[in-house]
């Protein structure tokens, strides 16, 4: 009963800070990181352990299914270049050198080093993301962010094991035979589950079970993965981009709109336990330590988050000189244009890390050599980096300059017409006040309604406007498939089309129920 009402406790907090991190213009997980430290300090937050595996497939699993939906398999490839130096070599550089300052300054042995690179390495895109979807960036930065975020994952997690098995000295062998499979391991697992998801999925159409299957899925596919040794990380990522591109038309709207306000809850809600819990975390650690080490311990941190501050900027700043040489010298066709150097300024400040941090620090087993100070430093990088860079990046990015970002708006206004084409495509051959009335909403771009006093008229207006709606749902995904649109330009046109057929449907039930 204390845990429950300690989470609800946390949950009313976060809802209070929700409010306040709109007013103040502050992304909410700076405001979630400095609760989470508050609530710790509290004479009765409780004391509370999260089994080490339960905490990534808890936490990281349902985050990365929902990244996975909204990124564009298209945009990763156009963008391979600079998503594979930032998702996986800056990654393993930034690791590299954490591991570095555990060894000299913190006297971790090399194993446990690693283990804390391997940690603190991944930024979390989605707290960069909660600042720029406000001030505005870019869309190929936040393409970069989104990528970075998904791939990230899977190399720190695959580095984080391989650290942690030989830091704990595990019976299981980690061999580069386990470790070239786990990739492609976890690539096929999502495939298959994926192939086998889509033909299940339509049992569920309109009904919760829809929501509740998604969940059950993407833990059991976490789960299957970590028993075979494979990587979970992958197999999630897999399944959803599969998922989300491969959805039959006829969804219900209903079904998708309700699935993303689900998973957009219970994602938030995941991130205020996960700061809260690394808050209690970090509160036992520093009781637990003596007085004369506790500065030393907080120094500690202090110099790792530094590291991981510099190692980012260095490392976008060496890759976008590369890139700039290869463009001006060779100009090949597979490397796309290098960014301004000031979106190079705005992609390396965006390296706040998150939910992943904080979870791989709490599946840090209790056998790991210098855990408490590991544990302590990752929730300081935290702290460190949402603070500083959650705070200043708003600011930095308008003092750049960096121009309005028309491509959304220009891809937009076309492929809307082209909808409204299509929609209009089916009136021609039909009559009578409901096929007026749609050819004005669409021809005028105006909303009309059937007369309240003719149900019937309401009716066949509702039934021709959800047949124009099913033939511009086939148009959207056909310039979707044929790379006509970009991904988010298709989602964006696709949640009109569902909240237009939500109108209808719900319009048209109201008159059936009152005849």
């Amino acid at each position: 009963m204390e845990l429950f009402e300690s989470l609800d406790v946390i949950l009313l907090a976060a809802l209070v800070l929700l409010v306040l991190a709109r007013k103040l213009n502050v992304p909410y997980p700076t405001l979630l990181a400095v609760a989470g430290i508050a609530f710790a300090a509290l004479p009765f937050a409780p004391k509370i352990t999260v089994e080490p595996h339960l905490a990534l497939a808890l936490f990281i699993a349902p985050a990365l299914l929902h990244a996975a939906y909204h990124t564009s398999p298209r945009a990763l490839r156009r963008h391979w270049f600079p998503l594979l130096s930032l998702a996986v070599f800056a990654v393993l550089v930034t690791a590299a050198a954490v591991a570095l300052v555990g060894v000299t300054l913190g006297g971790l042995p090399l194993a446990a080093a690693f283990a804390l690179g391997a940690i603190v390495a991944p930024p979390d895109a989605a707290a960069s993301e909660a600042v720029l979807g406000e001030v505005g960036i870019p869309r190929r930065g936040l393409l970069l962010l989104q990528g970075e975020s998904l791939l990230n994952d899977a190399t720190a997690l695959l580095l984080f094991g391989l650290a942690v098995a030989f830091a704990t000295h595990s019976d299981t062998p980690v061999t580069p035979l386990t470790l070239a499979a786990a990739v492609p391991g976890g690539i096929v697992l999502g495939v298959i589950a994926s192939w086998l998801y889509l033909r299940v999925t339509p049992l569920f159409a309109r009904t919760l079970g829809a929501s509740l299957a998604d969940f059950a899925v993407t833990f059991g596919i976490w789960l299957l993965a970590e028993r075979l040794h494979i990587s979970p990380v992958l197999a999630v990522v897999t399944f959803g981009m599969i998922v989300s591109q491969r959805r039959p038309i006829g969804q219900p709207a209903r079904d998708r709109l309700q699935g993303a306000a689900v998973w957009s809850a219970a994602v938030l809600v995941l991130n205020i336990i996960a700061f809260a819990l690394m808050g209690l975390q970090s509160r036992d650690v520093l009781v637990g330590l003596p007085a004369a080490e506790r500065w030393p311990a907080i120094g500690f941190a202090a110099a790792v988050l530094a590291t991981v501050l510099v190692t980012r900027i260095a490392w976008v700043f060496f890759v976008r000189f590369v890139e700039g040489v290869i463009a001006n010298r060779y100009a090949p066709s597979w490397l796309p244009k290098p960014p301004p150097w000031n979106a190079s300024i705005i992609l390396s400040w965006s390296g706040m890390r998150g939910l992943l941090t904080l979870a791989t620090a709490f599946a840090l087993p209790r056998s790991v050599p210098g855990r408490d100070l590991i544990v302590l430093a990752a929730f300081g990088v935290v702290i460190g980096t949402l603070v500083l860079q959650g705070l200043t990046l708003g600011p930095l990015i308008r003092r750049l300059d960096l121009g309005a970002d028309t491509g959304l708006a220009d891809e937009i206004a076309p492929a809307r017409k082209r909808l409204i084409d299509a929609g209009l495509a089916v009136l021609p051959a039909r009559e009578g006040a409901a096929a007026d009335a749609l050819r004005f909403r669409y021809g005028a771009a105006g909303k009309v309604t059937a007369e309240a006093d003719d149900p019937q008229a309401t009716s066949e207006f509702d039934e021709l406007h959800l047949e124009m709606i099913a033939c511009q749902r086939v148009v959207l995904h056909e310039m979707r498939d044929k790379g006509e649109v970009a991904e988010d330009v298709y989602r964006r046109l696709q949640e009109e089309l569902d909240w237009a057929e939500v109108d209808a449907r719900a319009f048209g039930d109201n008159i059936l129920t009152a005849t």
